[in-house]
C-alpha cells in the first residue's frame, strides 16, 4: 500500500480502448494523466509506424509538474509495436 502522500508514477501499455480508465483511477487512485493533463488528450501510441490508437499512458500523483515526451523517431519507432511515451516528472 502506498502512503496517500506519496509520489506516484504509473505507467504502460493500458489497453484502453475506450477510454475509461482516466475517470476511473483519478477517481479511485487520484492519478492523473500526463498527456491529458498538458494537451487535453492521451497520445496517440500505436502502431507504432502510423500511430492512431491511445493505448499507453503515464499517470501520476503528488507531483510538483510532468511534461510528456513521445518519442516518435527512429530508432523508437522501430524497437516496439508501440511508440514508447515519457515525461518529465518533478518531486
Amino acid at each position: 500500500e502506498i502512503p496517500p502522500a506519496a509520489p506516484l508514477l504509473v505507467a504502460g501499455d493500458f489497453n484502453d480502448w475506450r477510454g475509461r480508465a482516466h475517470s476511473v483511477l483519478l477517481r479511485e487512485a487520484g492519478l492523473q494523466e500526463v498527456f491529458v493533463q498538458n494537451t487535453g488528450r492521451a497520445a496517440r501510441s500505436y502502431p507504432a509506424r502510423w500511430p492512431l490508437l491511445r493505448l499507453d499512458r503515464i499517470y501520476t500523483r503528488n507531483v510538483r509538474s510532468a511534461t510528456p515526451v513521445q518519442l516518435l523517431r527512429k530508432p523508437w519507432s522501430h524497437l516496439s509495436d508501440h511508440i514508447p511515451l515519457g515525461a518529465e516528472v518533478q518531486l
